[in-house]
């Protein structure tokens, strides 16, 4: 059922995907790295705390629970999503025996705002306010 599920998003003509990353705090700079290797042009950090019943039992479906995130948002065009949640899991080793947190996307219907960079344009806009 997963697979029908999963041929069906890929249906959906989205745009846009929104990658979220929940890690611990102070490996958010990792994660921009990662996926401005794999063509994204940014992302956005919020820094957040994680809740646990008991401190001792520090751990979740093999993932180190920690208070302290970080929560990097980053939207890419659908085309990107599967190789900047790549980059992102080599990374910061996601799917080793212990996992350092999480990632997923999530489909984006609609954005406002969204503007596309590229490094053409902003090296000649660059060079004309100067």
């Amino acid at each position: 059922m997963e697979k029908k599920t999963e041929k069906k998003m890929e249906k959906n003509n989205f745009d846009f995907e929104l990658i979220i990353s929940i890690i611990g705090r102070g490996h958010a700079d990792y994660i921009i790295d990662a996926t401005r290797e794999a063509g994204a042009t940014g992302g956005t950090i919020i820094h957040g705390r994680g809740t646990v019943d008991k401190i001792s039992d520090s751990s979740f479906m093999g993932i180190s629970i920690q208070p302290e995130k970080d929560i990097v948002l980053t939207l890419v065009k659908s085309t990107l999503k599967k190789n900047v949640m790549k980059a992102i899991s080599e990374n910061l080793n996601l799917t080793g025996k212990e996992g350092h947190g999480i990632t997923f996307s999530l489909p984006v219907t609609h954005a406002v705002g969204v503007r596309e960079l590229k490094k053409d344009n902003f090296i000649k806009r660059q060079l004309k306010d100067d």
